[in-house]
């Protein structure tokens, strides 16, 4: 192996590719021209073959994702608010799209539901739907106006406008954001997912 071939490199070069192309147009072949690797034989020697590669471009992601959630909601104490909640969900998915590279990892990271249900477990999906169970649960006891299925659905519909906006499909010829636009991308999701969180029952 030279020194070039290393596992993050491939890695980056993999979420770039997954994240413009797809799992099926993306070949080992793309992946070793972008990232400047000239054995063929490096995806294999690190991964093992395309389908560990792309279960660990996943897992990278997901693993960041889930982590930063858990310690927002940890950190939300005895006295948290929905706009605390909403925050935490998403201010994640808002830093990988403002990070350097962030949208492609974005990108990737909305593709886990689409692998069939028996990858769940492997890609972080289930991990990712049990946090969404954990949120729901704590925000009960702030929204009683909502019976648990129709918390569920408003914090799914919460979660697709951010995976909306993590592929950039809000930006509306808007320019990539930056780092230093976190803070105001969050609002924009945070606001409107409070509004739709607390607006009163539809039965």
């Amino acid at each position: 192996m030279t020194n070039g071939a290393t596992p993050s490199r491939l890695l980056d070069a993999a979420e770039e590719l997954l994240a413009r192309h797809g799992t099926a147009g993306t070949s080992v072949r793309d992946v070793l021209r972008l990232a400047g690797v000239g054995n063929a034989a490096a995806v294999g020697y690190y991964f093992g073959g395309k389908d560990s590669l792309v279960a660990a471009v996943e897992r990278r992601v997901v693993d960041a994702v889930l982590a930063d959630r858990e310690r927002s909601l940890d950190a939300l104490g005895a006295a948290p608010d929905v706009e605390a909640f909403v925050d935490g969900w998403v201010r994640p998915i808002v830093a990988l799209r403002c990070a350097g590279r962030g949208r492609y990892a974005a990108r990737v990271f909305t593709r886990i539901f689409e692998a069939p249900s028996e990858r769940w477990d492997t890609n972080g999906a289930a991990a990712i739907r049990a946090q969404a169970l954990r949120y729901c649960q704590a925000l009960v006891p702030l929204l009683p106006h909502l019976d648990r299925a129709e918390l569920t659905w408003r914090w799914q519909c919460v979660t697709a406008t951010t995976d909306f906006y993590a592929i950039g499909a809000l930006d509306y010829g808007e320019p990539a954001p930056g780092p230093e636009r976190v803070d105001e991308h969050v609002r924009r999701l945070v606001v409107p997912g409070n509004a739709l969180l607390r607006a009163p029952a539809s039965g």
